[in-house]
């Protein structure tokens, strides 16, 4: 994962946004409809926003484009669940609930999936860090026999 996209997480979740509310917000202000998995592809480093969307993302996280790219040592890493990101997947949750509710079956179906997939995003994170722990241990007990 690179470091932008660490970084699109990061702000987005320090001011309280789901991928969701992120994706609204950039369609409120530009007018551009992106598909449900782009964000998540942003935040994973599949995929890149367009220069025009990044100034968009950089005003919307109240962030500069370059505090996306700089690389700082008081970062917080963005791929272990937080409390606070159980709380916004509860807080979702309620809302896909409440929309099923009223009948508003189709929104809670789409909103559903994609904080399904933002969730295995973030599960698939915390595997893939877990992961380099574990071959980083590997190595380290082999080089202890040595």
């Amino acid at each position: 994962m690179t470091t932008t996209a660490n970084k699109i997480a990061f702000f987005r979740k320090k001011k309280g946004l789901t991928q969701h509310d992120l994706r609204n917000e950039v369609y409120k202000r530009i007018g551009k409809k992106f598909r449900q998995g782009t964000i998540s592809s942003w935040e994973n480093g599949k995929t890149a926003p367009d220069m025009d969307v990044l100034n968009v993302l950089a005003n919307i996280l109240d962030v500069s484009v370059n505090e996306l790219y700089e690389k700082t040592n008081n970062q917080e890493p963005t791929s272990t669940a937080s409390l606070k990101d159980i709380s916004l997947y509860l807080q979702a949750l309620g809302n896909i609930q409440r929309d099923f509710n009223k009948g508003e079956k189709e929104s809670a179906y789409n909103d559903l999936k994609e904080l399904t997939q933002e969730i295995i995003s973030e599960l698939s994170e915390v595997l893939n860090q877990h992961e380099k722990v574990v071959t980083q241990l590997k190595a380290v007990k082999e080089i202890m026999r040595l």
